[in-house]
């Protein structure tokens, strides 16, 4: 028995090859490198468990009893073949969660290319929409065209190369239209409204709307009026600082909430000099709207600018950098650069894509009083120092313009052409200006204001010439026109101011204003353009809103059409692309302070419906 211990003990190398079996059996290493590929799985600590129990079996003279005792137990308790039978079932488990995994694959990558087929790129949107339009178009043309009975092939490619020359051209002239480089022939079928024809109105008392529908949803003056690209809707802000959408076909109002007090944070800016005034903060004096992009910009004595979501009719973005109150606001068409004229003699560029701040513009030594912004990146403003500037935005460069010698302070200003505009000026003036001249190229003075007299001085050969203040004496507050306009025109153009005032209540026997509203009655606070068409209105606070022609005939570029009564100070105008109607802010005060009050006017939206000719 010694010599079986002794030869057992003798040979170290088989002890050695069974201890390592034991110790390192290679299950062992396919168990740990499993474990290392998948951490997170929680069959691994388990493996690992295993491993540790069969490294506590004894070695040397014990290990033949072990061995002995091993196979004696190999039924009842073998480690090995627990080891065994639990990575067979992980090995299953794996299996298992690997087939689960590469359905899961499968499924995602299904998903994915059903919705690659579904996902349509910006270039295939964009070519489907111009089909559909084509489509469109070519159905008006078609239903517009000649027989369809004709089987004539010869026929039918004349006709189908006719429609494309036809869509063609009513393409190319869309365009146009909407870059502002042709104009709308509107102003010729306007049917001029008359007044003091009694026997006609009593004949229809129900569909005389000659003097106009007032829309009621401000306590105070309207002070600024924006209407959307559509004709649809419309925007007005008061001084009570009211926020009011307007359904333009059925008039029915919709009231935005007030806009949150202006909160100065030094270290966001807005304080010191933009701090916004302690009285009469609420004040709203101008507004915008983005009709594409759905915002609405007001702006007032707060010196901020409010951004509105219009579907919301919620407030968006504060912007504050003016130091002082905000008088005009105007969106550049087409994108989101909105442009800011205020009393601290400065004009802004913003952005309503990023809402931030993008320059300031200096050059007026005055308050800024009305901002025209083109479809370029040129803007038109007028200020209190007697200039009107041509700004070119992208060259950093402006042009300034005078009036005449003797004229009065431009109000207000309104794009016609990319080249030309009109304007109003306090002494009841609206000129036509271009970019080729520095004077204004036709001037219609004392066109707003009071009495029925025409001035005769009508042999003027230049327009900066001055004027026979002895030959104006025989008719006070006098029109003055161009040159190239008859005596009879003239005439023709006072008779029916005066038939407005009329229609309205204000007494045109004197040339003295109303009570209350004195010298103030003048002042051509609004001016407003259709866009893309030849029609433009101006109103004052006389008690007419005047129609003009704008043409290209030499020395008749702006002429009068006719008149509408409007009882108070127009303080805002919006003209229909289509023609349709004007819309005017009516208030008992001018909107830049309370110099004059018409007791008798009405605060609120003024709707005149216009009549246009089959022609």
């Amino acid at each position: 028995g010694g010599s079986r211990g002794t030869e057992s003990s003798t040979r170290p190398g088989e002890s050695r090859a069974a201890g390592e079996s034991f110790a390192m059996p290679p299950k062992r290493a396919s168990g740990l490198t499993s474990s290392k590929k998948r951490p997170h799985e929680a069959p691994t600590k388990g493996r690992k468990v295993f491993a540790g129990s069969r490294q506590k079996v004894q070695r040397g003279g014990g290990g033949g009893g072990s061995r002995g005792r091993g196979a004696d137990d190999e039924g009842a308790d073998d480690p090995e073949g627990d080891d065994d039978m639990m990575e067979d079932a992980m090995d299953d488990d794996d299996g298992d969660g690997r087939a689960r995994r590469a359905e899961g694959r499968g499924r995602g990558r299904e998903e994915e290319e059903s919705e690659e087929e579904i996902e349509e790129t910006a270039d295939e949107k964009r070519l489907r929409l111009a089909k559909s339009y084509l489509d469109k178009l070519r159905a008006e043309e078609a239903e517009a065209g000649g027989d369809s009975d004709e089987d004539d092939e010869d026929e039918e490619d004349a006709r189908n190369m006719d429609s494309h020359d036809r869509l063609a051209n009513r393409l190319k002239n869309e365009a146009m239209h909407k870059s502002g480089r042709v104009r709308r022939e509107i102003a010729r079928r306007v049917v001029a409204p008359t007044f003091g024809d009694e026997d006609e109105a009593s004949e229809d008392d129900d569909d005389d709307d000659r003097a106009g529908t007032v829309w009621r949803g401000h306590r105070l003056s309207v002070t600024g009026l924006a209407l959307t690209a559509d004709d649809a809707t419309a925007y007005s802000v008061s001084k009570e600082g009211g926020i009011v959408r307007w359904d333009v076909e059925t008039g029915a109002r919709t009231k935005f909430p007030r806009a949150p007090p202006a909160v100065v944070d030094p270290t966001k800016g807005g304080g010191g000099p933009m701090a916004p005034p302690r009285c009469g903060a609420a004040a709203l004096l101008c507004c915008a709207v983005a009709q594409e992009r759905h915002l609405l910009c007001t702006a007032g004595a707060d010196k901020r600018i409010h951004v509105w979501d219009t579907r919301s009719m919620k407030h968006v973005q504060e912007l504050a950098s003016h130091r002082g109150a905000v008088t005009s606001l105007a969106i550049r068409d087409g994108t989101g650069q909105l442009f800011s004229g205020s009393a601290d003699r400065t004009l802004k560029v913003w952005s309503l894509d990023d809402m931030a701040y993008v320059d300031t513009l200096f050059g007026h030594q005055s308050e800024v009083m009305c901002v025209a912004p083109q479809r370029r990146e040129r803007v038109v403003t007028v200020g209190r120092d007697r200039t009107c500037r041509f700004w070119k935005v992208a060259e950093d460069s402006q042009l300034i313009f005078r009036p005449a010698p003797g004229a009065g302070q431009l109000e207000s200003c309104a794009f016609v052409t990319p080249d030309t505009w009109v304007t109003g000026s306090d002494d009841g003036t609206v000129s036509l200006w271009s970019t080729t001249k520095k004077r204004a190229v036709m001037s219609w003075e004392g066109v707003h204001g009071f009495g029925g007299g025409a001035s005769t001085n009508q042999n003027r050969t230049d327009e900066n010439e001055p004027r026979d203040d002895a030959e104006n004496e025989k008719s006070a507050h006098g029109v003055v026109a161009p040159k190239f306009f008859e005596p009879l025109e003239v005439s023709d153009a006072v008779a029916r101011r005066v038939a407005a005032q009329e229609m309205c209540g204000v007494g045109s026997g004197s040339a003295n204003a109303p009570a209350g509203v004195s010298n103030a009655g003048r002042w051509v606070n609004a001016v407003a353009v259709g866009k893309g068409t030849d029609l433009c209105a101006s109103g004052a606070g006389d008690g007419a809103i005047r129609l003009w022609h704008l043409s290209e005939d030499p020395g008749r570029q702006l002429a009068p059409l006719g008149c509408l009564p409007a009882r108070g100070f127009v303080n805002a105008l919006a003209v229909a692309s289509s023609g349709r109607f004007v819309l005017a802010g009516m208030g008992q005060e001018p909107r830049g302070g309370r110099w004059a009050r018409d007791a008798h006017a009405k605060n609120g939206l003024l709707m005149h419906r216009l009549k246009l000719s089959a022609d």
